[in-house]
């Protein structure tokens, strides 16, 4: 919990789900994405139901996870990043987890 003005949350213009649906655009029609509780993450299905969870950490930065594996990569992105960038980078994160 924050205690000062100064300490309050970043804010991100996307959802965790927006990303992962932005991420759809570079993986291909066998992808799927559903939302997370509380929009806190996006989930990206492979047509072979590899599970993969995006969502921001603690520290604030955004996330790919291999449910599957356990594998997983940070992503260094500024909150103002084009949301598109940010879809293809998670596509290049999920090859490099697969």
């Amino acid at each position: 919990m924050a205690t000062s003005f100064y300490q309050q949350p970043e804010q991100h213009p996307y959802t965790p789900y927006e990303v992962a649906c932005a991420a759809l655009e570079f993986l291909g029609d066998q992808w799927g994405a559903l939302p997370g509780p509380w929009g806190r993450t996006g989930h990206l299905r492979s047509g072979d139901h590899v599970p993969f969870t995006v969502g921001v950490c603690e520290a604030g930065h955004l996330y790919i996870r291999n449910d599957a594996q356990g594998d997983s990569a940070h992503l260094p992105f500024a909150s103002t990043a084009d949301l598109a960038a940010v879809g293809q980078a998670i596509a290049e994160a999920v090859d490099d987890l697969y």
